[in-house]
């Protein structure tokens, strides 16, 4: 049931603040506060090109992405898995193993929906090798295809292509979908498509730091945690950006663009992550109550002065603790759906 985004009085004064002296948090990990300490990542670049410019769109994404490998290359050593690029029912998948696979996931695993602004991160397997080597259980990727060539809802056909693969070889009921950023994003309009088509949902979604409003500023934080989280700032909206160049010629309030807008009803049970330095952390609220309003089984867990997709940097024992609930609640909505 679609909601406001936005507020239609143009006439409130706006609250200006002035130069703010934040310290560094006490409540966290050393390794999160040198993080903290060290300048933004900046992956995103400033301004985008034209959206009609689909060879700028292209260079553009190839250089975003060159650094988002940078980071993954970091990342994956601190994550013994397997790595197998293949298809299901015609869609990229990867399957990614880790060196231990625990007992009781022996005949379980997880569908992971990549994030990156909804453009980058193609081939990507950081999120899900940080997932796996944690949780100690298989997942499988889906490299989705992207714009500038394929805008929605090609992501929706091959997440559900994946999907449909996953459901010849294991029970709905021990699998789990999840993802990060635009990732937890496709998550939401994943089993939303899935609920559609009447196919069996998974058991359980992991929603982790979502865009959840593609049409308005996604709430309060966007603009009150500018410039503090470590990760991203605003997004840009020079040229639409890529939020714009996803969405096409559709209406960006479509529920299966922006699931704020959708009726949760029937959906499987939910598990929202964010921090309290997140830019996304207000559109991650704003979703958690959209889908516990439909009387979801849902988990909001928010972690002190952790920025968007803290979940990926394995480095961070906040990241390894964040994994391993997430997968605790898999395991938790998979027995019960096994009774």
């Amino acid at each position: 049931m679609e909601q406001a985004s936005q507020s239609t009085a143009p006439n409130y004064p706006l609250l200006e603040l002035g130069p703010r002296t934040i310290p560094m948090p006490e409540y966290v990990s050393s390794q999160a506060q040198q993080f903290i300490a060290m300048p933004r990542l900046n992956l995103l670049p400033s301004s985008y090109p034209p959206l009609h410019d689909k060879a700028a769109w292209r260079k553009n994404i190839a250089e975003v992405n060159a650094a988002m490998k940078t980071m993954e290359d970091l990342i994956l050593p601190l994550c013994p898995v397997t790595v197998n690029r293949t298809q299901m029912n015609g869609a990229r998948a990867i399957e990614v193993t880790p060196s231990t696979i625990a007992p009781r996931h022996q005949h379980r695993v997880l569908m992971n929906i990549h994030g990156g602004a909804f453009i980058y991160g193609e081939g990507m397997v950081v999120e899900a090798a940080v997932t796996a080597h944690f949780g100690q259980i298989k997942v499988v990727a889906v490299d989705y295809r992207v714009p500038p060539d394929h805008c929605f809802p090609a992501n929706l056909e091959d997440t559900t292509a994946v999907y449909r693969a996953l459901i010849e070889r294991y029970r709905p009921q021990d699998i789990a979908i999840f993802g990060t950023s635009a990732g937890g994003t496709y998550t939401a309009t994943t089993v939303l498509k899935l609920r559609e088509l009447g196919l069996p949902l998974p058991a359980a979604a992991g929603i982790l730091t979502p865009g959840c409003d593609l049409s308005g500023n996604m709430g309060d934080t966007m603009f009150t945690n500018e410039g503090i989280d470590s990760v991203i700032s605003g997004t840009p909206r020079d040229g639409g950006g890529p939020l714009m160049l996803f969405v096409g010629n559709h209406d960006p309030k479509e529920p299966l663009i922006s699931p704020l807008y959708a009726d949760f009803k029937g959906f499987c049970p939910s598990y929202f992550l964010t921090g309290t330095r997140d830019l996304l952390l207000s559109s991650t609220v704003l979703l958690h109550r959209a889908v516990h309003r439909a009387g979801v089984k849902t988990e909001l867990h928010v972690f002190e002065a952790m920025s968007h997709a803290f979940n990926i940097m394995a480095q961070l024992p906040e990241a390894r603790e964040a994994n391993l609930d997430m997968v605790r609640f898999f395991d938790e909505c998979m027995d019960a759906a096994a009774t």
